[in-house]
């Protein structure tokens, strides 16, 4: 029996994998048992926070020429990890004896306190179904509105199901636990409004210099700088899964019930992030952002009107007197001036378009 967690975040780059990598290592430092499956299609960022490059992964496992025992990282500072490679795409459309042999290669597994899934971007089918499946899901997001609203488009698609995971935030790359709060308060108020969902606040990464540089050296920050802050906050993160533990689910159940999930749900073709974004989404994640830049634009407007109107009756004086000073050249008395009878053409509009 474990707890299994599944790491997920409506829009890349807001450090889901990091943050799934860093807390195994933090509940393994805690003396539990941590198995983290890379649910990530290609396995591209556990490689670049790790340096690790297993030849092999779970279309292995599904096809038969490798055991899960054998394409299973033992040990990575204490954690085990499962490289999901090119398998994880495959899950949506096993047979039933590959289906059969992947749960019998987990029935071999050793027994894990924890299993945390790191997960796709987006609301593909195999991010639905391992977020379905598991009895508690962790929503990555970041203060910037464009994930707060992808956030809430990733729980507005789960919700259209009837399973549905116990829902912990995180708030990603934070400079201020002020900050934190105003994007999690606003993220709950437009999930519990439109949505029958309930969210529950898990924990805040501050923002942290010393992250990229662990990226660039390919060992995890909760590795490499154990008392830097977003090493404080995985820790908190931790101990606060550790007292709040959940249910346990033994590992097969989940994976029986996350591929009968994934058979129900394949996606019609063409279907995808692309089709399903088109639904309209509340805007409530950024009323204040939008109303702030409702105010500007209103205020653009405003002067642009103003300007248009000053230069619409300045062009119709010039037109009515049809006069036009002339350079002391043209006058035929040296350094006067004489006024001549000449349209006088002021092209506003055209002045603009070439401007662009």
């Amino acid at each position: 029996m474990a707890k299994v967690i599944t790491v997920a975040s409506g829009k890349g780059g807001v450090g889901k994998t990091s943050i799934s990598l860093n807390l195994s290592l933090a509940l393994a430092a805690a003396g539990y048992r941590v198995c983290l499956f890379d649910a990530d299609l290609g396995l591209a960022n556990v490689n670049i926070l790790t340096g690790l490059y297993p030849e092999h992964g779970l279309a292995e496992v599904i096809d038969g020429s490798q055991g899960l025992a054998d394409i299973m990282i033992r040990d990575f500072n204490g954690i085990d990890i499962i490289p999901g490679s090119s398998g994880v795409e495959k899950l949506a459309d096993l047979s039933g004896d590959e289906a059969g042999r992947l749960i019998s290669s987990f029935l071999g597994l050793s027994a894990y306190d924890y299993f945390i899934l790191d997960t796709s971007a987006g609301i593909s089918a195999q991010v639905l179904s391992f977020c379905r499946a598991s009895h508690e899901m962790i929503l990555v997001a970041t203060p910037e509105p464009t994930s707060l609203t992808d956030a809430y488009s990733l729980l507005k698609v789960m919700a259209k199901g009837k399973a549905m995971p116990k829902v912990r935030v995180v708030i990603n790359q934070v400079r201020s636990a002020a900050a934190a709060k105003q994007a999690y308060t606003k993220l709950k108020k437009t999930v519990h409004k439109f949505l029958s969902v309930r969210v529950s606040p898990l924990g805040i990464l501050a923002r942290d210099p010393n992250v990229p540089i662990a990226v660039v050296s390919q060992v995890p920050f909760f590795t490499l700088f154990p008392d830097t802050p977003a090493t404080r906050c995985i820790k908190a993160i931790a101990l606060k899964l550790i007292r709040n533990p959940g249910q346990d689910i033994p590992v097969e159940a989940f994976w029986n019930q996350c591929l009968k999930l994934l058979a129900k749900g394949r996606p019609e073709p063409g279907a995808g992030v692309e089709a399903s974004s088109q639904e309209p989404v509340p805007q409530a994640v950024v009323l204040e952002d939008r109303a702030a830049l409702e105010n500007r634009l209103a205020g653009i407007e405003d002067n642009m009107s103003r300007l248009l109107a000053e230069m619409a009756e300045i062009k119709s004086l010039l037109s009515r007197s049809g006069m036009k000073p002339v350079l002391p050249a043209e006058s035929p008395v040296p350094g006067e001036h004489r006024i001549i009878s000449r349209p006088f053409e002021l092209n506003f509009e055209a002045w603009v378009a070439n401007r662009k």
